[in-house]
């Protein structure tokens, strides 16, 4: 990943695209300091995870900007977002996730909220092992109503 990052910057600089240039670099200098503040070589995972974070940090930015109704700035973050999901895996669709639900809430003596973090591990493995990305907000609404 690190490698696309950089091929990508070089790529972004040739064409002269300061929006995408901008997102690597933010990226990188994530990654950057993960493993110097960690004294670490991340891994695949961690660079999704950091990635993830930067997502969800624009994505909170960008709510906020609706509620401003401020057009410019929720334009560009659009822009960036899309950007940031080319370097993430896609997500797997509720359909196929309510089947590995279901599967796993049959699986019990009971339907028990007592069982949503055990459901949930057990999902999240099974998604992120197939290499999708896993939206923490909508599996555990997606358990708890399968167990309501």
């Amino acid at each position: 990943m690190k490698d696309r990052l950089m091929a990508d910057f070089k790529e972004a600089m040739k064409a002269k695209d300061s929006t995408r240039k901008a997102v690597i670099t933010e990226i990188r200098g994530a990654i950057k300091n993960k493993e110097i503040n960690e004294k670490i070589e991340v891994s695949e995972t961690q660079i999704i995870s950091i990635i993830q974070k930067i997502q969800k940090e624009m994505n909170e930015s960008l709510d906020a900007f609706r509620q401003a109704a401020n057009e410019a700035q929720i334009e560009e973050l659009e822009g960036r977002l899309t950007i940031i999901s080319t370097y993430l895996p896609r997500e797997m669709d509720e359909a196929e996730m309510k089947a590995l639900i279901d599967e796993a809430v049959t699986g019990l003596e009971e339907k028990s909220m007592k069982y949503m973090g055990q459901i949930i591990g057990s999902v999240k493995g099974k998604v992120e092992s197939a290499g999708y990305l896993v939206n923490g907000g909508k599996l555990s609404g997606l358990v708890k109503s399968a167990l309501s």
